[in-house]
């Protein structure tokens, strides 16, 4: 959020930055018309400064009268007078508190003949031009300054921190961990991102799954063929030996050329036995592709995600979600790879539960940390819990549920790539089934 504030400081420097150059700038603007007044009151003051010092007044009073309009034309009109009171220096002091109030709207003028002071004008002006300008020019400020900040906060409510909301999504359709759409909005500015991104997430899942059911025909093909080559070959090998022993030999006594050929036949058998082998490890290989990469993270942060990603999801599905994180510390594993393997077992709830409510217990014990997902509705068939973890099983109750088989193989194969362990408890009187994810220190 720094980053978001720092344009907002930027824009209220920037207005003060101005305020001060307009201020400066309409000072100097009026500071012109400060010298064209003060030529107007030295001109008076000098013309009548050799005048009796009883008429100074009454002259002044005739001058202004009758030079008013020329002024105007010369000076401007706002810098004329409006009115200009003469104050005697007759050396009683009473014209000292009257002068003593010398500001721009009045502006006060000694007359003197050079020897002596005869006298105060006092040229009282009602020209607010300077104030009004400022205060036009400072609002106008204030108001740029105003649009600007709104400006910045409609950006920032429409534009950006939308699209810090969306910017990790394409990392989380990367990463397998999109557990859910993201929410349309009515917004113009991302309706269209939005759409194309789910029709991408939609494409890269629908895609997943013709690949997977493609690895399982392959690897169902390959198994197909292997298992067929085992049997002929071990026969093979029987006869081979056979051979070598001299079974088929009338006297039942080895020939050593006859243990040569079975020696090499067995060779051959053998040789075929290991390319099965290695067929089925490199059939096997690859379903799943993950590498751990470990980093420092909060326990909450798992609860943080499965609520951001599952809590409408689930609220559309109308299925209670308990999510209880009873320890908040901080543990060393890979957050993306215990991410996926959790986001697992959460569809395998969604699933195969009634939709009563699934509840997910995240704790740190004294050995390690513990992952618990458990939903109401479905149990594990006896006899079958001990296959659920192999690539492309599906249970008995799987029937009329879409799947691969994949899910467990890979929530488990990240779990042990970990250092951790996978169980399941499953109880068919309730029913219930419980998936608990351990993690060693």
């Amino acid at each position: 959020m720094r980053r978001f504030a720092r344009k907002y400081l930027i824009a209220l420097l920037i207005s003060a930055i101005l305020a001060v150059l307009v201020l400066f700038a309409v000072k100097d603007i009026y500071r012109g018309d400060d010298g064209r007044r003060n030529t107007l009151m030295n001109r008076l003051t000098l013309q009548v400064s050799t005048h009796d010092p009883d008429r100074i007044g009454q002259d002044i009073e005739d001058i202004f009268s009758s030079e008013k309009e020329n002024w105007a034309k010369e000076f401007g009109a706002s810098n004329v007078p409006v009115d200009i009171i003469y104050y005697p220096a007759d050396g009683s002091g009473e014209e000292t508190g009257k002068l003593t109030d010398d500001t721009r709207s009045k502006v006060i003028w000694a007359v003197s003949d050079g020897v002596s002071v005869k006298g105060f004008a006092v040229f009282v002006f009602e020209d607010h031009r300077e104030q009004r300008t400022l205060a036009v020019a400072e609002g106008i400020i204030l108001g740029a300054f105003l649009f600007i900040i709104s400006f910045f906060i409609y950006i920032d409510r429409k534009v950006i921190m939308p699209f810090q909301r969306l910017s990790d999504y394409p990392e989380k359709i990367a990463r397998n961990e999109a557990a859910d759409h993201i929410p349309e909005t009515k917004e113009k500015y991302f309706g269209k991102f939005i759409w194309g991104m789910n029709m991408l997430s939609d494409r890269l899942s629908g895609d997943t799954k013709k690949l997977r059911k493609l690895e399982k025909e392959k690897q169902t093909l390959i198994s197909t063929i292997a298992h067929g080559i085992k049997t002929p070959v071990a026969n093979i090998n029987l006869y081979a030996e056979a051979i070598r022993s001299g079974l088929y030999r009338e006297d039942g006594t080895p020939d050593p050329k006859d243990s040569e050929i079975a020696e090499k036949i067995a060779k051959n058998a053998d040789d075929i036995t290991s390319m099965v082998k290695e067929l089925l490890d490199s059939a096997s290989k690859g379903i799943v592709d993950f590498e751990p990469s470990v980093e420092t993270f909060y326990l909450s942060e798992i609860e943080e995600f499965i609520k951001k990603e599952y809590g409408n999801r689930l609220n559309v599905l109308k299925i209670p979600l308990n999510v209880n994180t009873k320890s908040r510390v901080m543990i060393e594993s890979d957050r993306s790879g215990l991410i996926r393997a959790i986001t697992q077992l959460l569809e395998n709830a969604i699933k195969y539960g009634d939709g009563s409510g699934i509840d997910v217990v995240i704790d740190k014990t004294e050995d390690g940390y513990v992952f618990g997902v458990k939903n109401k509705g479905s149990f594990i068939p006896d006899g079958e819990a001990a296959y659920i973890f192999n690539s492309f099983w599906r249970g008995s109750n799987a029937a009329g549920v879409e799947g691969n088989g994949l899910g467990l193989y890979e929530a488990s194969y990240i779990i042990r790539k970990l250092g951790g362990t996978i169980e399941v408890r499953s109880d068919k009187d309730i029913p219930e089934t419980e998936f608990e994810v351990f993690l060693p220190l």
